[in-house]
Order: structure tokens, then C-alpha cells, then sequence
């Protein structure tokens, strides 16, 4: 072979060499699956294609994920053998075991665009070949399909509460859907067997507050997705109509009756409902009794009977031989009912009919009044050789100033005058300088405020100065505001508001006055409720001060009148005593401790200027001054009044006396009742007194 021949196949055979490595640069390309945006926790595949590529041949790749911010980077190696035509590809998912974190963590855990990178390091190291990016989204999407905006519920009523929740992929059932409830809580949705769908039935609560409510969802799940609705609907609560139903008069013996005469006593019972179904079963509400004029005989308070599973009053309304006969009512006017809470009925008022019958002989009173008349000039004469004394005529028939660091009771009919003198003792409490607290059962504030001014007692000064507290509890009784007490039946929140006012004192000597026990006993259990008076009372005596309680006959379970009486270290009872129209009030000292009290029943009067005052008989008053009087008269060792007792421990109920028309003082026997009479005391509920004195 020739010399130039040899150098034309050399040159030819390094041309091919070369034409062969430019052929062999392999092209590399990634593909994300799935191409659209994942959640939080989700995964992707990556895959690496490689073409152009020696044929046969082993290509080592390292794939890098960067996630975003820096927030982590992950590595892991592949290798890709070509086939015949020089082309290959590997898969692998992220995130994956095989990925080494250089920093971070091999996880979608971080929302934002994911960068993948490709660099060939064999056989040769080319570098970055390929890359590629895909977005993680960590937002849950959440829509609110129930209820509509703009929509109305009333109290106790259900509500559905229905949303739909989905993260990139799709609907999710995984997630934890929580709703806003109308008072700032949370309401949970459960998952439907719709994917993706959550719902729930809320009972809207009685005492939820009134107006808009906003409801907010949202939502959130394990691999860290949450989001909330955008456009939350909003509703708006109204208050649930209180509706009465079963409203009857009951009479002495307890059973419904629509026939009453003169004599029998009417005893009003109702039951509250919510427009909703559900009974109301607290509170206290007055009835009106109304005779054929329409005229209001009587208010009387209705408190919850759980035995009669509705609202009885014990008091009741006794009908006298001069009432009018014909069509009474028992009505309960519009809007009267408040469960605290704002919910308000009835809308109209309402009322059922009873019959009240009158005897042809119960009109022979008016025949007799010429008679009456001509007897009123004696009557007269014989009240001109009475006088009346003031409050300080209570301290001889108690033997003296009351103890202090001691209790009273004050018992009595409805209407004769037990408001009246713990009012007045009240007075002398502060106008002593006495720390005192009235914890008001029957009256609103403004409403004792009013009593006592009619009295020439003017409390307000002794309010600004903090010297007097008066504790509302009738509001929440009546529903008709927020009071001191939400729920008067709560003894604990009642009894830490005495500390208080006891605590403030700084050792002081206080007052506490509980006007009055009835709604208390109508409120908890009877032992509960004598708890709370041991209590108290120890606390408001051991420093010196005094603890004075008022409560109704009739009103107060027997038993428990007489564990109170043995528990209080002072009882005055007052007597109401009804003649035709006329009243008399009558007022016993029945135990005072450490003292020698009096037992006469002393003929009481309500002065509206001077407050309770004492008819006594001017004779008696002129000895008594003329005996003090004289120069042998020594106070050290005048014998006592015949009619007195000394107190112990153990007093024995004494019996109280009642004067004749004569002015003399008769003793019932022991075994009839104080006033034997049937129109002068009934037993049973008595009449109401209308002057609530």
C-alpha cells in the first residue's frame, strides 16, 4: 500500500471516531406527575428521560430537590441504561427513602414551587442536564352550603350547618371541620359519605344571645392543610315566645274548680312552654285575680311546684262575703313572662273565667249598717283611751335594746307589716353607723329606695358612701333586668357576695337584713336552704353584728319554720287580722335570747310617717310615769310586769293574746287556734294583704 493511502484510511477512521462522540451527547428531560398543584403531604413522580444517548450504555444521574426559601434540599442517585437506539428513563417518587436530606426535611411539608434538578456524573460529569418544578399548596378550599344568609332562627330551634372541603387534589374527608358557635365556641361537623362533605344539626340554646351570628367554618387536616370559608353566611336569632298553657284555679283541697264561694280560697296554676316544646320550669310570675269589674283584687306570685309540674301560688286569694258575685278571672297579662334570657311571652294576655256565688244572705252586712254606724260612736270613744308609742315601744316589750351578735326572725301573714320593720330596723342600723346589706327578694332597688322614703328614711346618702348595700335578687326572679345575683337560687354566689360585703367591713359590726326567705325555700331544697341561714349567720354574729330575717305563714314548709326557729336567737310573730273590711295587726315577741320579753300581742299601726307604731293604753302609760315618778321608785328592783317571761336556750312558744272589743285581753284555749273566728283566721293559705306594706 502506498504512503498516501495509508494516510487517506488514517484520516477517514479518526473523521468516524470523531462524528461518532458528537452523536453520543445524550439529551435529558423531567416530567411531574400530577402536573397541577399538590397539598401538603402529598407526593409527586418524578421522571427522568434520557435520549440520544450511547447505545447499551450505564448513565449515572443524581436528582436534587430544592424546596422553596431554602427551606430544605434532598439528594438520591439513579442510574439509566440505554437500549439499542440510546435511550432510557428511571422514576421515582418525592418524597421517597431513597432522598438524602443535605438540610431540611424529605417532605411537601413547606407551600411554594419545588425546584428538581438533574446533574449526570457517569460516565462522564457533565453537570446540570435537566430541571423541572412543581407547586405545593397547603390551603384547604371551604365552602359553606347551609344555611343561607340572611335567614332566621328562633331559640331552641335546630339549625344545619352543612360545608364541602377540598385540597388540591380533590375533596378530602380526612379534615377536622369546626363551626363558630353564637357565644364565641366551637361547633364540630361530622364527614358525610359524600367525599368531602361535612355537616351537623345545632340546637340554637335558649339563653344564646340575640341578633346576627356570623358562622364561621373551618377546616383543617393531618398533613397540615387548613382553610376557612370565604363568604360565611350570617343569621339571626330571635327569642322564643313563652306560651302558657293550663291555667286553672284551684281550690282549698287541691283539685281545678271553676265554682268558688265566699270563704274558699283561689289558688292560680299555669304551665310555661317555649314556642319550641320545651317547659319552663324557673322563676317566679304574678297572676291577676279580677272580679266581674275588672278591677284587680289581687297579684299573686306563681313560683315553680315540681310536684304539680307547674307554677302554683301558696298565698292564694280568699273571697269574702262582700266581694261581688258573678264572672271572676285568673289572667296573666302580655308580655308578663321573662326567663332572664330575653325570651318574653305571652303575646296576648291570658285568662280563663270563674264563678264566684253569692248567698242572698251575704247581703244582710248592709242591712246592718245603721246599726254598724250607730256603734262606730263607741267604737270611737274606746280608741281615744288608747295612744300610740313609737318604734322604741318594741325595746320594753323585748326587755331591752336587741343583743347583738345575735338573729331574728320576723313571721307573719302576708301584709302585716314584716317589711315594714326590717325596713325601720334597718334605719336604726344605719343611723347607729352600721355597716348594713339588704339582700332584696321582693323588691327591685329603686322600688326599696321609694318604700323608705315614704317613711322619712332617705337611704341614699348611705349608698354613696358604701355604707349600705343592697343586694338585687329580684331581677333574676322576674326576668326583668340583670341583678346582683343572675341566679337567686345559687346560695354559693349568694353567700360569697355576704363575705364580701362582711370582708370590706374590716371587722366591723354589720347588718344583713334577707327580705324575704319564701322565694329561697321555692328555689333549692329545704336543708340546702337552712344550711345557707346556719351559715350566714355565723359569720355576720361571730363579730357582734346582727342577722334579721322575713318570712311568710304559709310560705315556708312547717318543718323548716321550726328548725328556724331553733336555730335564730329572737322570733316576732305578726298577725293580720281581717273584720269585714276592716284590719288589725297585732305584733308578739315569741323568743328573745338573754332577755325577759313581754307576752302580750300588742295592737300595731303603719304610720306612713313614723313607720310601725304601738297602740297602747294610756292608762297603763300614765301609772307607769307616776310609779317613776315617786321618790321610793328604785328601776334596780322593781318587780317585772306580771305578764313577762325570761328567755333561755330552749323557749317555749308562748300563747299570744288578742284584744277584745271590750279592751281586755282574752288567751284562746290551747288547743283552738289563736283567733277562733273563721272570718278573723282561716286555716290554710290566707288572703293576700293589698298594701304589700
Amino acid at each position: 500500500m502506498s504512503p498516501r493511502l495509508a494516510a487517506i484510511l488514517l484520516f477517514l477512521a479518526l473523521a468516524t471516531a470523531l462524528v461518532s462522540d458528537v452523536a453520543a451527547a445524550p439529551t435529558y428531560s423531567i416530567t411531574v406527575n400530577p402536573p397541577s398543584p399538590i397539598g401538603c403531604g402529598g407526593s409527586v413522580t418524578l421522571t427522568l428521560t434520557l435520549t440520544g444517548a450511547q447505545n447499551n450504555r450505564a448513565y449515572t444521574v443524581v436528582l436534587e430537590v430544592r424546596k422553596p426559601n431554602g427551606t430544605g434540599t434532598a439528594l438520591t442517585s439513579r442510574i439509566i441504561n440505554t437500549n439499542n437506539a440510546g435511550a432510557g428513563s428511571t422514576s421515582t417518587p418525592y418524597p421517597d427513602l431513597s432522598f438524602t436530606a443535605l438540610n431540611g426535611t424529605v417532605a411537601t411539608d413547606v407551600p411554594g414551587v419545588y425546584t428538581v434538578i438533574a446533574n449526570q456524573t457517569g460516565p462522564t460529569n457533565t453537570g446540570i442536564e435537566a430541571t423541572a418544578q412543581f407547586t405545593v399548596s397547603c390551603r384547604l378550599t371551604v365552602v359553606v352550603t347551609e344555611p343561607v344568609s340572611g335567614s332566621f332562627v328562633e331559640r331552641g330551634r335546630r339549625i344545619t350547618i352543612s360545608a364541602t372541603v377540598s385540597d388540591p387534589g380533590g375533596p378530602t374527608s380526612i379534615a377536622t371541620v369546626k363551626a363558630d358557635s353564637p357565644t364565641g365556641g366551637e361547633i364540630v361537623l361530622s364527614p358525610l359519605a359524600s367525599p368531602g362533605a361535612y355537616s351537623t344539626d345545632y340546637q340554637v340554646l335558649l339563653y344564646d344571645p340575640l341578633g346576627p351570628w356570623t358562622i364561621n367554618v373551618r377546616a383543617s387536616d393531618p398533613r397540615g392543610n387548613s382553610g376557612s370559608g370565604t363568604n360565611p353566611p350570617t343569621v339571626t336569632i330571635i327569642r322564643n315566645e313563652l306560651v302558657v298553657d293550663a291555667l286553672a284555679a284551684y281550690n282549698s283541697k287541691g283539685v281545678p274548680a271553676v265554682d268558688f264561694a265566699p270563704g274558699e280560697t283561689i289558688y292560680p296554676f299555669f304551665r310555661v312552654r317555649y314556642s319550641s316544646g320545651d317547659p319552663l320550669t324557673a322563676g317566679q310570675y304574678r297572676v291577676a285575680i279580677k272580679n266581674p269589674s275588672g278591677t284587680i283584687m289581687a297579684n299573686l306570685t306563681a313560683a315553680y311546684d315540681t310536684s304539680r309540674f307547674g307554677f302554683y301560688s301558696p298565698t292564694g286569694f280568699t273571697i269574702s262575703s262582700i266581694d261581688l258575685g258573678g264572672a271572676w278571672s285568673l289572667a296573666l297579662e302580655a308580655g308578663s313572662l321573662n326567663d332572664g334570657f330575653g325570651n318574653t311571652g305571652p303575646g296576648i294576655e291570658t285568662s280563663i273565667r270563674i264563678q264566684v256565688i253569692i248567698s242572698p244572705l251575704g247581703y244582710i252586712p248592709f242591712l246592718l249598717g245603721g246599726l254598724i254606724a250607730l256603734l262606730g260612736g263607741i267604737v270611737v270613744t274606746r280608741r281615744y283611751r288608747t295612744s300610740l308609742a313609737g318604734f322604741e315601744h318594741l325595746e320594753q316589750l323585748m326587755g331591752g335594746e336587741m343583743p347583738r351578735g345575735s338573729s331574728l326572725l320576723l313571721l307573719g301573714d302576708p301584709g302585716s307589716g314584716k317589711t315594714v320593720i326590717s325596713y325601720q330596723l334597718l334605719w336604726e342600723e344605719l343611723e347607729a353607723g352600721k355597716h348594713c346589706a339588704l339582700l332584696s327578694y321582693d323588691a327591685f332597688p329603686e322600688d326599696v329606695q321609694g318604700r323608705m322614703r315614704e317613711f322619712g328614711w332617705d337611704i341614699i346618702p348611705y349608698l354613696r358612701k358604701g355604707r349600705l348595700k343592697i343586694i338585687d335578687c329580684y331581677s333574676g326572679l322576674t326576668g326583668e333586668g340583670q341583678g346582683a345575683i343572675r341566679d337567686p337560687s345559687d346560695l354559693t354566689e349568694l353567700n360569697i357576695q355576704v363575705t364580701s360585703f362582711i370582708t370590706k367591713a374590716k371587722g366591723g359590726t354589720v347588718t344583713l337584713i334577707l327580705d324575704s326567705l319564701t322565694p329561697i325555700f321555692n328555689g333549692v331544697d329545704a336543708k340546702q336552704a337552712i344550711n345557707f341561714i346556719q351559715t350566714v349567720g355565723a359569720k355576720v354574729k361571730r363579730p357582734g353584728g346582727l342577722f334579721i330575717l322575713t318570712a311568710s305563714n304559709g310560705a315556708v314548709p312547717d318543718d323548716s319554720v321550726a328548725k328556724i326557729k331553733s336555730i335564730v336567737d329572737g322570733v316576732i310573730e305578726l298577725t293580720l287580722v281581717r273584720t269585714g273590711r276592716h284590719v288589725s295587726r297585732y305584733l308578739s315577741i315569741m323568743k328573745m335570747e338573754r332577755r325577759k320579753i313581754s307576752q302580750d300581742s300588742v295592737p300595731i299601726e303603719i304610720d306612713r310617717r313614723r313607720g310601725l307604731v304601738f297602740r297602747v293604753s294610756r292608762l297603763k302609760t300614765a301609772k307607769d310615769q307616776l310609779t317613776k315618778a315617786l321618790p321610793f321608785y328604785n328601776p334596780e328592783t322593781e318587780a317585772q310586769p306580771k305578764n313577762t317571761r325570761e328567755e333561755g336556750p330552749t323557749p317555749r312558744r308562748q300563747t299570744s293574746t288578742v284584744p277584745e272589743k271590750s279592751g281586755k285581753s282574752i288567751t284562746p284555749e290551747p288547743d283552738k287556734t289563736r283567733h277562733a273566728s273563721s272570718d278573723i283566721r282561716r286555716p290554710g293559705p290566707q288572703r293576700r294583704e293589698r298594701d304589700d306594706s
